[in-house]
């Protein structure tokens, strides 16, 4: 046995052996580069203002895909298109890395309607604003107080507070005004534009 080991022979096998075995880990480590796409990247595209209906012929042959995870609802941005991505343009990725996608929305939001009825014309419009709402039409008419909000509407209906309303509505408004505030009669009521008035200090 121990001149076997001593052998040119042995020497020989051991040798092939060794070959072997690097060549095996050479191919391996090869193949698991190329599968990985180790040290391979792309840059992230600039998905900004693409419409959804064009993102998949946008993403052809840039080497990443993509994945609607929210939408946000702005009425003043086109609807339906890309507004924020993660990761971020030019980002340096992975072939095939998914980009993570917020659009705009073309559905407005519910809400629950806010209290504006009794409160000043000043805090109604302020309320609109925060709230996301549009201020339309403001009409006045004769009344114990001076200055507020006596009725809403939209679409010329009343609408209660805490009733479901899209957000984006137009929300008429009927002002109070002390009946000395009028040079017309008393019961006169007086429709004017949201240009036409300016908010009590």
């Amino acid at each position: 046995m121990i001149v076997f080991f001593r052998s040119k022979k042995f020497f020989l096998h051991l040798l092939l052996a060794m070959v072997t075995l690097a060549l095996l880990l050479y191919g391996t480590l090869t193949w698991l580069k190329a599968y990985t796409g180790h040290a391979e990247y792309v840059e992230v595209p600039d998905f900004s203002g693409q419409a959804l209906k064009d993102l998949d012929a946008f993403v052809r042959a840039k080497d990443v895909s993509y994945q609607i995870i929210d939408s946000i609802y702005d009425p003043k941005l086109k609807k339906g298109t890309v507004l924020q991505q993660h990761p971020e343009p030019g980002t340096k990725v992975k072939h095939n890395r998914r980009v993570y996608l917020y659009v705009t929305s073309s559905v407005a939001p519910q809400m629950l309607m806010p209290k504006l009825i009794d409160r000043s014309e000043r805090q109604a419009r302020l309320i609109i604003e925060t709230y996301g709402l549009k201020l339309g039409k403001i009409s006045e008419t004769p009344a114990d107080c001076n200055g507020c909000v006596i009725s809403q509407t939209t679409g010329g209906k009343e609408i209660n507070p805490g009733s479901p309303i899209k957000k984006g509505s137009t929300i008429n408004l009927l002002i109070g005004r002390k009946s000395n505030y009028f040079n017309s009669s008393g019961g006169d009521t007086l429709h004017t534009s949201t240009s036409e008035l300016t908010p009590n200090p």
